[in-house]
């Protein structure tokens, strides 16, 4: 296998001007509304009352893991879906143990 070099010739410049793309305030604007709306959309579709704390924590968790990656706002529903998942089962499976539980009281 043959390398060949190719010659590149660039201008007489002495400053490379690179701004950013995104504003991180407006960045971190955009986020906020985004975690607020899927939030709220959430919170009122959800009947039962004790699942609201489980879920805002869920959104902290997934907007905390989101920003650790390089597009946050593209990132953060989906974990936040999966986060709000894992919570509406972890509340279904004590449910499920404290009607077991109490079944189990009262025999006694």
């Amino acid at each position: 296998m043959s390398a060949r070099l190719t010659k590149v010739e660039f201008g007489n410049y002495d400053e490379f001007d690179a701004a950013p793309r995104f504003n991180r305030d407006f960045v971190e604007q955009e986020f906020s509304n985004l975690k607020e709306s899927l939030l709220n959309e959430l919170l009122a579709d959800t009947e039962a009352v004790k699942l609201d704390q489980r879920f805002k924590l869920a959104a902290n968790e997934a907007a905390g893991l989101a920003w650790t990656t390089e597009y946050p706002l593209l990132v953060f529903p989906a974990l936040f879906d999966e986060f709000a998942r894992k919570e509406r089962r972890n509340a279904d499976r004590q449910t499920r143990i404290t009607a077991r539980t109490e079944v189990l009281l009262e025999t006694v």
